[in-house]
């Protein structure tokens, strides 16, 4: 498979410098030559440009917003330009606010009708601006991408504002929620697949049931370091405890991607700064392997 390599150098989004260093500690690590190890091409590997963003609280009720809507851009465009070109784009975070623009980019080439994102993470990411106590933009991707909350994170995005249908959209291993977002999963249908749930079925049994729910020929798969449990993985600026183990973290991913579907993925929320020992990066380059072979 050809893929691209997208850095995205961002910490605007969880307001938490650190995780802006994951791109270049995945590149240090190897992570294009463990592509082509996996048996696939790499035709690019490059950094979308974050701007330099000093004014935080220009916009109330979303902190960074202006450097945040400017990365997300820039990557859209970036996916965008992969898809066109027959490439699986890989996104390499960064913050989770990044989702923005990488299921905008999604959008260019596959319409919403076509379109199932599984949001692979502890938290729902789906409060808006309004909602949002932290007022932080990577609690907001999915709702700008069902065309919810600021007309700043949707308007000018993608090929129209909804990006996702809510039918389409599965969450697993959520269980950081805040109550506004229960009520906007509620009303929009949306399936949750709860950290309780999967300690009650299994790993396999909700992945399997998840993927038999699945209408679209087309997957964007959305990972965030932090669906692992914190006692097994610190390295990430808001470890939740209560998560999965990171054996079950591999089976989550294998077991999602060998579907066939997925085309596009993102990998985000690692931060150096709190992997003092270099631990975090290894169970990060592991993760990836098995993403990259599960990909064959």
């Amino acid at each position: 498979m050809n893929i691209q390599l997208i850095g995205v150098p961002l910490w605007y989004g969880c307001d938490n410098p650190g995780t802006e260093q994951a791109y270049d500690c995945f590149c240090k690590a190897g992570i294009e030559a463990l592509c082509l190890d996996c048996g696939h091409s790499v035709s690019k590997n490059h950094a979308v440009f974050v701007p330099e963003d000093k004014e935080k609280h220009l916009d109330p009720t979303m902190e960074y917003w202006n450097g945040t809507v400017t990365a997300c851009r820039n990557l859209e465009q970036a996916v965008a330009s992969a898809m066109a070109e027959g490439a699986f784009p890989l996104t390499l975070g960064g913050d989770h606010a990044l989702g923005i623009g990488s299921v905008a980019g999604v959008s260019h080439t596959i319409p919403k009708e076509d379109l199932t994102v599984i949001w692979v993470d502890a938290h729902t990411d789906i409060n808006t601006n309004e909602s949002s106590e932290s007022k932080h933009i990577h609690g907001m991707p999915v709702a700008a991408c069902l065309g919810l909350g600021s007309k700043k994170l949707i308007d000018g995005f993608g090929r129209e504002a909804v990006k996702i249908l809510p039918e389409n959209m599965f969450y697993i291993g959520a269980r950081s929620v805040d109550d506004p977002e229960w009520e906007i999963l509620k009303e929009q249908g949306i399936r949750v697949f709860t950290m309780d749930e999967v300690r009650e079925k299994g790993m396999e049994t909700c992945c399997q049931e998840l993927l038999s729910l699945i209408k679209t020929p087309y997957i964007h798969l959305s990972f965030d370091v932090d669906f692992m449990d914190a006692a097994q993985y610190w390295a990430t600026g808001l470890p939740i405890p209560d998560g999965p183990s990171i054996a079950d973290t591999h089976k989550c991913l294998s077991l999602l991607l060998q579907s066939g579907k997925v085309g596009s993925m993102d990998f985000v929320e690692y931060s150096p700064k709190n992997d003092a020992d270099g631990r975090g990066l290894t169970v990060c380059m592991d993760l990836l392997k098995t993403c990259l072979n599960t990909l064959n």
